[in-house]
């Protein structure tokens, strides 16, 4: 590793030395996919899933076993989505241009696909449907990944990061039935299913009146450990001729709750200030720079609270973790009654400003929650 380019990764998946931990999660995810056990893995954003479902894929990916990777954040539809996963299992097993068209013809016998390819034909090739056709032979495109897995004599493992997005499509609940119709029956293919909004994949995936209720194995991802965070921060400065102490390795990860993508953001802050060792002004400075970096966003979510709201996040971030309900932290913080509360908690939940876990609640983000202290309580945030 060069000396002088940063040894955190953040805003990117984290490959290589930059995936930190994760041994148990990705040794689980592996044995799932070999073993054909659809997942749902879920979890707060930005708590490294996408890093970890790739590594899994990579460790499990064999000539007999393709992953393939889909990311429904940029599909406006079901159209999209069912574009894209044609498009992802042809081209994942058919390696020519030839082959790739062949046999699109061959397995849409009752919807007409369309070809396009710009200057690079084998790269830029893609298939696309009549809407129309599609709505009245979806399951044709979502039976593919089975019929070709048989006639290639493999397994697909079917990875679709932010999958919650499919929500928001019209007739979405229609449109989750159909994809559940389908898969359930599927032998050879298995999904890996996850997403960034946490409370919109709890919903999906494990209530009873939703269609995909029990479709696989549910893991809820948790933090990687303090004690891992540590010793992964010294070993990185200490590739780059830089000391940091456990002492400061420590505040950096108990500043950001160890939460994945702001340890690896706050630690390069640090690293960046850092000629050779880590001093108490090197953290204070890189923990104002990283608030500051998200202020105007803050604000912005900040001022579109209600009094009440705003008045239950002054509560959490002043030390009250539960016990809300109590009639003195009711009166001190002007919450109103029990049941206004819980209403809160839901609204603050949907808004993905709070997490609950058990009877404790805590900040979501916890940039915001370092944000939230300094700014708005006017209490320094240096541990």
């Amino acid at each position: 590793m060069q000396k002088d380019i940063s040894p955190f990764i953040f805003g990117r998946k984290a490959i290589g030395e930059s995936f930190t931990d994760r041994e148990a999660e990705t040794a689980h995810l592996v044995a799932n996919f070999r073993n054909r056990v659809n997942t749902v893995l879920i979890s707060p954003r930005r708590w490294g899933k996408s890093s970890l479902v790739k590594k899994a894929g990579d460790l499990a990916q064999s000539p007999k076993l393709k992953v393939i990777y889909l990311d429904a954040f940029t599909m406006r539809d079901a159209t999209d989505f069912y574009t894209s996963l044609a498009n992802a299992v042809l081209k994942t097993t058919y390696s020519t241009l030839e082959g790739w068209i062949e046999q699109a013809k061959r397995f849409f016998t009752r919807i007409t696909p369309r070809f396009s390819f710009g200057n690079d034909p084998m790269n830029s090739l893609e298939l696309s449907f009549e809407l129309e056709a599609i709505s009245k032979n979806y399951e044709e495109i979502l039976s593919l990944p089975e019929k070709v897995a048989i006639e290639k004599g493999i397994h697909f493992v079917i990875c679709i990061d932010e999958f919650q997005n499919t929500s928001l499509f019209s007739e979405h609940s229609l449109f989750h039935k159909r994809l559940r119709s389908v898969w359930q029956d599927q032998q050879h293919v298995t999904y890996c299913i996850y997403g960034s909004k946490q409370h919109m994949m709890i919903s999906l995936f494990e209530k009873q009146s939703m269609p995909f209720y029990r479709f696989g194995e549910t893991i809820h991802l948790g933090k990687i450990s303090l004690a891992d965070w540590v010793l992964y921060i010294e070993k990185q400065f200490e590739k780059t001729a830089k000391t940091i102490t456990p002492y400061y390795a420590e505040a950096i990860a108990k500043n950001v709750n160890c939460h994945s993508y702001y340890v690896q953001q706050l630690a390069h802050l640090v690293w960046q200030r850092t000629q050779n060792a880590v001093d108490d002004e090197i953290i204070t400075s890189a923990v104002e720079d990283l608030i500051n970096q998200n202020e105007l966003l803050y604000l912005r979510d900040t001022e579109m609270l209600s009094e009440t709201q705003l008045n239950f996040l002054i509560a959490l971030a002043s030390g009250v973790s539960d016990g809300f309900s109590r009639k003195d932290i009711l009166q001190k913080y002007k919450l109103g009654s029990s049941a206004n509360v819980s209403r809160i908690k839901t609204a603050l939940i949907e808004k993905e400003m709070i997490d609950l876990s058990g009877r404790t609640i805590t900040f979501l983000d916890p940039a915001y929650a370092l944000w939230f202290v300094k700014r708005m309580l006017k209490k320094e945030t240096f541990l």
